[in-house]
Order: structure tokens, then C-alpha cells, then sequence
């Protein structure tokens, strides 16, 4: 009788060390990370801990497969030697019907809704004994890390870890997005950010057309009319043509100083970057040296455009407000529907965007707009009604000017 007593109350301790494992599972990566951080911030070793231990989810994750599996294996073991020990070996079938179930909605489904809802109340305590965990069940994690490392070599995987894969993350919106657990506004954001990071950085330049800049002989009065005029504080500095950009002037360092005083001693070295890095990279690199703009330059030295923090981060909300547009032609007037496959479209408009929008391929080369794409197939700038046809694609100049093309119509096969 004693025998059977430790033995309910070892199977009821694996029941409880099941439930825990699997819920701290889901518990665990459904905590508010921005909560955690505030709670560590304020002094809480359980969310420093797991902020911690989240930096490496396998490793974590892979503590609570172990604990799960360990405490499932034993309490079926403990429930089959019980009930051959009373009933004899042809019940042992009986251990099975009675554990599975009471294993699946005790030991996995009441803890998982139970953590999942209390994620951020129970997540710095249970981490704890996760820690704990994960130094006893070292070796086998260990070896197991290994042989996944060998099996994903052989398999010809990389060695990058669960949820740093962008299309796993791309898969899962996509699952969750239904479910509620990620709203549509948020998975919309997320996947626009992920576009962000591999979006080239010409679709941020300002042309050298449209940059406001002073001669390096410059003086004070002038650069601070060109500022009011143009109405930027930030002012590129060129040697004598305007693809020769040598530098930036903050005009707000001139104010006070006499009309007559040059700019050259006020002058500040720029970044210069080639069209090969991406939005995002160059977003990190102005951050870090703490600068607010960069020249594009080609190969031979010369300046395409600039490249303004401030233009980069309007890029990420101009893609995430191109995603909201459903009626585009009745929201956007840089690709308007004129007719069933007929579009009057801005010469400016980025093949990106327009590729998007008209469901085409046209491919980018040297040039990154409509007007670039046409230019390139056109020995000089083509005046109005002048028409190209490309892959069955009509493009007819609507209104241009002696170096821009500025509308074209667009007509679909």
C-alpha cells in the first residue's frame, strides 16, 4: 500500500513537472519583451534573467522539450509498473488509456493557457528554475546541440538559430495574424521593416536637382538666404560643380556671425557611399557616426544625390503606408487609373513602387525610376507624345521638359 502511495505521488510530482516545463514554454515567449525590459530596468533579477536566456531561445526552449519529454517518459513508466504490479502484464494497456489523457489536458493544455495568459507575471519566477534546469540537463543539451549541428551540415543548412530566419518569422505573421495573437496593422509593420532592410539606398536619394547647396567661397549671408529659401538648416558645400560635393554647413552655426564672413572654416566632412548599400545599413552608419547625411557617389567620384537620415526613416513610413493603400489610384497621384489598363504615372515614381502597383517586372539597372528606365532606351529626353513600347508595355511621354521626363501613360497589353 505504501508502494503505491509513492508511486501516485511521484506520478502526481511528473504531472506537475510536465505542466510546468510545457507551460513555461509557452510562457516564456509570449512575455511582453518591453515589459521585461522596464521590470530589469527597475531591478528585477527574474527579467533580467530572462531577457538574458531569450537571447538564445533554442538553448532555452530546448530545456523545456528535455524537462517535458523526461517527466512525460517517467510518470508513463510509473503508471505501467503500478498497474502491472496490481492487475498483471496483459492490463498494461490500462496505464496508457488512463495517463495519455490526463497527461494531455493537465499536463499540456490547463498549464499552456495558464502561462500563456500570465506570461509576464510568471515568466520572471519560472525562469529561475528554468536556469536551474538548464545546468542538470547540461549533457544531454549539449550533445544534442551537437548532433543538430552535424545533421543541418549534412542537410546543407546554415548555422543560424530558430526565429533568426527572416521567412520563419514571415510564416509565422501569416499563422498569427488570424489567430489574433499579432494584429494585421502590426504583421503589416513587421514584414514592411523586414522590405526595408534589403531596400536600396537610391530609393532615398535626393537628387542633385533638388539639393539645396553653396559654393565653398560662399559667405554667411548667402548660405543663410539659401537656407530660407530652400528650407533646410543642413547645406551641402561644392567645389565649383554641383557633383562635387566637399562637405556639409549647419546653418545655425552661422547665425550671429558677420554677412561677409566665409563659410569654408564652418565647413564639416560627409559620408560618401556607393549605390550597393542598403537604406538600413547606411541608417546605422549615420547613427553611429552621429552625421545626418551621406553623398551617393558613382564610379568615378562623382555625386548621384544625397542621402538624409530623415529621408530614410520617411522611407520606411512611406512603404508602410504604400502597403495600406487598396484604392491607390484614388489616394496616390504618382500612379493614377485613367482607363482599364491605362495608367498616367510620375516620371519620379520608383520601379519598386511601380512594379507593386501595375503588377509588371520592369527590371532596375543604373537607374532606379520610370524617367531613369526610359532614358536609358532613348538617345535624348523625349518631348510629349512620344511613345516606347518594351515587353508589350506601351509608355507614351505626357509631359516632359528639355531634361526631365515628368508624366508618362502608361498602356498594358
Amino acid at each position: 500500500m505504501i508502494e503505491i502511495i509513492f508511486t501516485l505521488l511521484a506520478m502526481l510530482l511528473c504531472l506537475m513537472a510536465e505542466g510546468f516545463f510545457s507551460g513555461s514554454e509557452i510562457g516564456v515567449v509570449s512575455a511582453d519583451r518591453l515589459r521585461l525590459r522596464h521590470e530589469a530596468a527597475n531591478g528585477s533579477k527574474g527579467a533580467k534573467l530572462a531577457l538574458s536566456m531569450l537571447e538564445k531561445p533554442e538553448w532555452l526552449l530546448s530545456t523545456t522539450l528535455v524537462g517535458t519529454n523526461i517527466a512525460v517518459v517517467t510518470n508513463t513508466t510509473l503508471a505501467t509498473a503500478l498497474v502491472v504490479g496490481l492487475l498483471g502484464t496483459s492490463y498494461s494497456w490500462v496505464a496508457v488509456a488512463i495517463v495519455a489523457p490526463i497527461n494531455w489536458v493537465l499536463g499540456e493544455i490547463v498549464p499552456k493557457s495558464v502561462f500563456q495568459q500570465r506570461a509576464n507575471e510568471i515568466t520572471p519566477k519560472a525562469i529561475f528554475v528554468l536556469k536551474f534546469f538548464s545546468y542538470v540537463f547540461y549533457p544531454i543539451l549539449f550533445v544534442f546541440s551537437v548532433i543538430t549541428r552535424i545533421l543541418t551540415r549534412m542537410v546543407g543548412g546554415g548555422e543560424s538559430g530558430i526565429f533568426t530566419l527572416r521567412e520563419q518569422l514571415i510564416s509565422m505573421l501569416h499563422m498569427s495574424e488570424p489567430e489574433g495573437d499579432v494584429t494585421v496593422e502590426q504583421g503589416k509593420m513587421i514584414r514592411q521593416m523586414f522590405k526595408f532592410s534589403d531596400t536600396p539606398i537610391i530609393q532615398a536619394m535626393v537628387p542633385l536637382v533638388n539639393v539645396a547647396g553653396v559654393d565653398k567661397t560662399a559667405s554667411c549671408a548667402e548660405a543663410r538666404d539659401m537656407a530660407v529659401r530652400s528650407g533646410h538648416n543642413n547645406l551641402v558645400v561644392i567645389d565649383q560643380r554641383v557633383d562635387n560635393i566637399i562637405g556639409m554647413i549647419h546653418t545655425l552655426e552661422l547665425l550671429g556671425l558677420d554677412d561677409d564672413t566665409p563659410i569654408e572654416e564652418f565647413i564639416s566632412p560627409v559620408k560618401y557611399v556607393g549605390g550597393s548599400k542598403s537604406a538600413r545599413e547606411l541608417l546605422d552608419d549615420l547613427r553611429h557616426l552621429d552625421d545626418t547625411m551621406a553623398v551617393l557617389v558613382n564610379e568615378f567620384g562623382s555625386a548621384r544625390g544625397i542621402v538624409r537620415a530623415s529621408d530614410i526613416m520617411q522611407l520606411i513610413v512611406d512603404q508602410y503606408h504604400d502597403e495600406q493603400q487598396h484604392e491607390f489610384e484614388d489616394e496616390d497621384d504618382s500612379i493614377r487609373k485613367v482607363a482599364d489598363n491605362e495608367y498616367i504615372v510620375d516620371g519620379d515614381v520608383y520601379l519598386d513602387l511601380l512594379n507593386d502597383r501595375l503588377g509588371i517586372e520592369i527590371k532596375t539597372g543604373d537607374y532606379s525610376t520610370l524617367a531613369g528606365y526610359l532614358l536609358q532606351k532613348l538617345p535624348d529626353v523625349p518631348g510629349e507624345g512620344v511613345s516606347i513600347q518594351s515587353h508589350d508595355i506601351t509608355y507614351t511621354i505626357e509631359q516632359s521638359s528639355e531634361r526631365q521626363i515628368k508624366k508618362v501613360r502608361i498602356t498594358l497589353p
